[in-house]
């Protein structure tokens, strides 16, 4: 179980949710039995480079001090088909693996529109 210390959106009254791992790039945060969001790990998105910087309240929240400190994700909204799918990259899941703490950070970096289809982003 992962206490949240960063409010997931749309799901702030939630203080803990399980992870889900579907192999080493998706992954389901499971909120409750009924509700499942899709995360894809950073590293799945080799063809997407950006930079943006986290508060230093989020750190302290997140107990960050170093880039091996956490993983980064992002909320994927599953289409039908699945090119049409779009990856939320301005909202970043970063999850403490080690202090099983997980939270959603709102960059604050201007990001070009961008819809990653995931054909194209990750190996299936």
């Amino acid at each position: 179980m992962y206490k949240i210390v960063l409010p997931i959106l749309g799901f702030e009254n939630n203080s803990s949710l399980e992870i889900e791992k579907v192999d080493e790039f998706f992954s389901f945060l499971k909120l409750d039995k009924d509700t499942k969001i899709s995360v894809i790990n950073i590293k799945a998105l080799n063809k997407v480079s950006f930079d943006f910087v986290i508060d230093k309240s989020s750190l302290e929240k997140l107990k960050i001090s170093s880039k091996d400190d956490f993983e980064t994700y992002f909320i994927v909204v599953s289409q039908d088909p699945v090119e049409h799918s779009i990856i939320n990259l301005v909202a970043p899941i970063f999850v403490n693996e080690k202090e099983k703490l997980i939270g959603q950070y709102v960059t604050s970096e201007q990001v070009e529109p961008y819809l990653a289809s995931l054909n194209k982003c990750v190996h299936l």
